[in-house]
């Protein structure tokens, strides 16, 4: 997931951008509000099964595989150092950390301005909220690299796809606002990209955001898989299709190792 794009101080602690990798409603200003309005509706061709609905039953799943199973905080937490072991001086942040960092970020919220103001963060207590309702692990790769990776496992799937929901009708609604902070200016654009991943449910994102004459872009891949979502990150440093190739063999690296867990090690919902 991105880093909210007023975050132009590299002086902040790199904790607070993972913390914000963590929200669960991604790509719009890194944590968006959810609509007041009546609940969305997922939107066909991206649809998320429902609870009890078989695997494979939706565009892209992966042909005779089991959907994944809630892992608690430990379990999850163990996954993603696995997943970041593999490229040297990526951090892991898991349940405790991310709520430990909550504090530091509320502070950072307290200056941030959006227009239009649908799109702008979450408050300190939506991001608790959803510490509360997912065991959560975000992953961030050295800066040479330049992305992230942020997984949640919801023991509620209900809950998951209520989630990717509220997201959709954002991803609809907010693609251009501007973010004030720090007295600075930035003009954010979302664009939907074409992704496919052996998970049941895949989408991606551009994000590109101007500071006057600086210019950053950021592919986001989101991918659902039973009681898991997972959003790898990647900046665009070459061409987009790169970037994009890359999130995806993220997503694709992380799925790999949760489908290795044995059953038995996963808790039950």
């Amino acid at each position: 997931m991105t880093s909210p794009p007023a975050r132009t101080n590299e002086s902040r602690p790199r904790t607070i951008t993972a913390l914000a990798t963590a929200c669960l409603l991604l790509a719009v200003a890194g944590c968006s509000n959810a609509p007041e309005t009546a609940t969305p509706t997922l939107q066909a061709p991206v649809t998320v099964p429902g609870p009890g609905s078989p695997p494979g039953s939706s565009t892209g799943a992966p042909s005779g595989t089991t959907e994944l199973a809630y892992l608690d905080a430990a379990a999850l937490k163990g996954a993603v150092q696995q997943w970041a072991d593999a490229t040297a001086g990526t951090k892991v942040n898991d349940q405790d950390a991310l709520r430990g960092q909550l504090p530091a970020a509320e502070k950072w919220l307290e200056g941030i301005t959006v227009v239009p103001a649908k799109c702008g963060l979450y408050g300190i207590g939506s991001l608790k909220d959803q510490l509360d309702q997912a065991a959560m692990a975000a992953a961030v790769l050295p800066p040479e690299a330049g992305g992230d990776l942020t997984v949640a496992s919801y023991r509620d799937r209900d809950a998951l796809v209520a989630d990717v929901a509220a997201q959709q009708h954002l991803d609809a609604s907010c693609g251009k606002y501007t973010v004030s902070a720090d007295g600075q200016k930035i003009t954010s654009t979302l664009s939907r990209l074409d992704a496919t991943s052996s998970a049941t449910y895949t989408s991606a994102s551009m994000l590109e955001s101007v500071n006057g004459k600086a210019k950053t872009r950021n592919v986001s891949v989101r991918a659902i898989d039973g009681h898991m979502m997972m959003t790898a990150t990647r900046t665009v440093k070459g061409t987009v299709e790169e970037a994009t190739a890359l999130a995806l063999a993220d997503v694709e690296s992380m799925l790999g190792i949760l489908r290795g867990i044995e059953p038995a090690a996963a808790a039950a919902p």
